[in-house]
């Protein structure tokens, strides 16, 4: 199974990510022609953060870094389609969208890439707003979100009630040795990838990929509702 993260890159030699099979490839520019390039090295530690926290649930999933985002966390619609649909065409069962954009022109772009990624047998799943605002590609048709908060447990999976297919999850990242939590990163980017662990191992156990049944499957596995504001 090939796993998608497009994030910040990738560090390879991180300890975190000891025996990780990983490809990738970066996103050279903001507007088209965009120009694929070999480096996906991550400057930030924000995506090795979220591989290795997919590599900690997933260790036998294969991995394809994406880095689109910059040395600000930020990229362009442009870029981010681009890579959704590069992604699908590279084989991505799971593309893992540990990002989005507020911009409601952001949301015929991103539908257009997410479709073309489904068609291809690709699942999207992508990161909710924080408060609840729209936030694409989290709020398009044919997308599994996430969302957290901080009393989540790492085993615990809660449904978000609505009409999106959402979820709340564990919103930290693997634990750094000798460092308070308080001091690593925590956000809707990390409990997408543990709901994106849930939906490897949902697919490695022969389950339909499409989304109603994959959400389905995640409500059945869940704690129970999120009810707490």
């Amino acid at each position: 199974m090939l796993v998608a993260i497009l994030d910040s890159g990738l560090h390879r030699g991180h300890p975190h990510l000891a025996g990780a099979r990983v490809s990738g490839f970066g996103i050279d520019g903001d507007v088209p022609p965009f120009v694929l390039s070999d480096d996906f090295t991550d400057r930030t530690g924000h995506g090795t953060a979220v591989t290795a926290a997919l590599h900690r649930l997933a260790p036998d999933v294969d991995l394809l870094a994406v880095r689109v985002l910059d040395d600000e966390l930020r990229c362009t619609t442009d870029v981010l389609a681009a890579a959704i649909e590069e992604a699908a065409r590279r084989g991505a069962d799971i593309i893992n969208l540990s990002l989005g954009s507020m911009r409601e022109e952001a949301r015929g772009p991103l539908q257009r890439a997410v479709t073309l990624a489904t068609e291809r047998g690709a699942v999207c799943v992508a990161a909710a707003h924080p408060r609840g605002r729209p936030l694409y590609p989290a709020d398009l048709p044919g997308v599994l979100s996430a969302t957290t908060h901080r009393s989540c447990p790492l085993a615990d999976l809660f449904v978000v009630p609505g009409p999106l297919p959402r979820f709340l999850a564990h919103g930290f990242p693997r634990p750094i040795e000798g460092r308070a939590p308080s001091d690593n990163f925590f956000g809707p980017s990390f409990a997408t990838v543990h709901l994106t662990g849930r939906v490897a191992a949902l697919l490695a156990a022969g389950r339909d990929p499409s989304i109603p049944e994959l959400a389905k499957q995640l409500r059945e596995q869940a704690t129970g509702d999120w009810t707490s504001t």
